[in-house]
């Protein structure tokens, strides 16, 4: 038997990691490479290489989770919002690359399959997977099966409509969408345009949005909040009520009896996330709500959902 290999493409950071389709055996993570549309495949299989130097076993092929919207027709990443090209090739270079077959799905669908088939919802037939990072994004599982859409991007989720009065712009170019406000790159936007009205006075977050506009981070909230900043503590409040709009939209819509959400904004801020949604689902979801909790597979949920994917294609 040989080895499978696991990719997870983010607009942040690369993860790299080969597999005996049980386990991950050896990874690697990297800031992901943006120079030119062809520096993440470049990127992928410099990484395999190395993962796969002095090993005897042979690769099968690859599964390849990536940050949306996809194409996977031409193996693609297309006008993402949160990449710097217009489209970024993926499945041809790796496929003349290593001569395996390689299989593209989207990261947060992957992350639902890692999910059902490694994690938190072996035995489940229906749950949802919600990716809190740079995006936002999200993956289904229904009546077992994943849900993947014509293009891939069944569960583009943070492109739902969380504020009618459009107040932020998505990278996408559109208003009022989940992401632009509850992501890691969106957060910082919504403080700032609380700054703006001119609330906060007094806030760490002011001062130091007032010395560099550009500098705010959600990080920055996250901390001000730990250290009871009041206004910090009001955006987060927000942000809750917001998080709940978006978390009960997938209730309602695919009806799980399972929601795990990871990303690397919510797996160091839970705390602070993952309560305000419970308490909105209780109170206003229409069907039951389902159980909420953070992904037990961390960072590398991705990472499994690859596996199992190239697993079913390569040893059926």
């Amino acid at each position: 038997m040989g080895l499978l290999a696991g990719v997870d493409l983010g607009a942040s950071n690369l993860r790299v990691a080969l597999s005996d389709g049980r386990k991950l055996l050896a990874g690697r993570k990297e800031e992901t490479r943006l120079e030119t549309p062809l520096s993440p495949s470049l990127q992928i299989s410099s990484l395999l290489r190395l993962l796969l130097s002095g090993r005897k076993e042979r690769l099968e092929g690859i599964g390849l989770a990536s940050v949306g919207p996809l194409d996977l027709r031409r193996g693609e990443v297309r006008d993402s919002p949160n990449l710097p090209f217009r489209r970024l090739p993926l499945v041809r270079p790796l496929e003349e690359e290593f001569g395996v077959p390689v299989v593209l799905i989207n990261d947060c669908s992957a992350a639902a399959l890692g999910e059902k088939e490694f994690g938190a919802g072996r035995g489940v037939e229906d749950l949802v997977y919600v990716g809190m990072g740079t995006g936002i994004g999200g993956g289904a599982c229904v009546d077992g099966g994943l849900l993947w859409g014509k293009d891939g991007n069944a569960a583009e989720v943070g492109h739902l409509t969380v504020d009618p009065e459009g107040r932020l712009e998505c990278g996408c170019g559109r208003k009022g969408h989940w992401e632009a406000y509850c992501s890691g790159r969106g957060l910082p936007r919504l403080v700032a345009l609380h700054l703006e009205e001119g609330r906060g006075r007094g806030s760490v977050l002011r001062r130091k949005w007032e010395a560099d506009p550009s500098s705010l981070t959600s990080r920055d909230l996250f901390e001000a909040a730990g250290k009871g900043d009041r206004f910090a503590l009001e955006v987060l409040e927000e942000v809750g009520r917001l998080n709940g709009v978006g978390f009960s939209a997938l209730v309602q819509a695919y009806d799980p009896s399972l929601l795990t959400v990871g990303g690397s904004v919510a797996l160091g801020n839970a705390r602070w996330l993952l309560p305000p949604v419970r308490r909105w689902l209780r109170r206003e979801s229409f069907n039951r709500p389902p159980r909420l909790l953070l992904t037990p597979l961390g960072e590398r949920a991705g990472l499994y959902g690859a596996v199992a994917l190239i697993r079913r294609e390569v040893r059926r």
